[in-house]
């Protein structure tokens, strides 16, 4: 249940409602039941917010492994601001401040220094190898090394996933891959049916999305998806 930001000049409370499908948030007055902000920044599934309890700041986390903060106008309520709002949506075009919070998110911290020191932009970013990493950067860790790599490669499959113009929700949350077989497990998410498989077969009780422990490990067959993504096929292979 989320908790509502009471704010005195407005006379109301506001809640949050989350869109998975197309990736917003909505912002409600409880009272009057409309509409006040309706935040579109995020490029994948919105999974929790949380209002800050004295001031109108909001907090969103997505599975595009981002956190916003949005600030809200008291002089003109339909609209809101992310406190980064001058962030790039692809990669290849951030800045080197731009790597500096991705590495943050990513937990890399004691890294930024570094990635400072010789002018990483993004472009630069998804360029790295081993070698650079271990030449250039001189990260000695074998082990922080392999780190950094793996969330680049992470960070390439977001790029291509754009790129491509996939719409997200065709894309299997596990192989970030176009499905063919899609199915309805127990958190309410689809995914491709061999990749849940594979998932649950190595006893992992866990939602991919959420990190819950599932209530159960029956997959349901997504049509519906399917046909949408067979339709969404023949437009775009013609």
């Amino acid at each position: 249940m989320w908790s509502g930001l009471p704010d005195q000049n407005l006379g109301c409370f506001f809640y949050p409602y989350l869109r998975s499908v197309d990736k917003s948030v909505i912002v409600y007055d409880t009272n009057t039941e409309n509409i006040l902000h309706t935040l579109t920044q995020h490029t994948r599934y919105v999974t929790t917010c949380a209002f800050a309890p004295n001031i109108l700041l909001l907090a969103t986390g997505s599975m595009d492994k981002t956190v916003n903060i949005w600030q809200f106008d008291l002089e003109t309520p339909c609209q809101a601001r992310s406190t980064e709002d001058e962030a790039k949506q692809f990669p290849e075009d951030w800045s080197e401040d731009d790597v500096s919070v991705w590495l943050c998110a990513q937990g890399l911290n004691d890294l930024v220094g570094i990635f400072k020191m010789n002018n990483i932009d993004g472009r630069e970013l998804l360029n790295l190898t081993k070698e650079s990493l271990a030449d250039d950067l001189k990260i000695e860790s074998l082990g922080l090394r392999s780190k950094v790599l793996r969330k680049i490669e992470e960070l390439r499959t977001e790029v291509k996933t754009l790129s491509s113009g996939i719409p997200d929700e065709f894309l299997c949350p596990i192989t970030r891959e176009l499905m063919k077989d899609p199915v309805i497990a127990s958190d309410g998410y689809s995914y491709e049916k061999e990749a849940m498989e594979n998932w649950i077969s190595k006893k992992k009780r866990t939602s991919p999305m959420t990190n819950l422990v599932l209530p159960s490990v029956v997959l349901t067959p997504n049509r519906t998806l399917k046909m949408a993504i067979s339709r969404w096929l023949e437009t775009h292979q013609k």
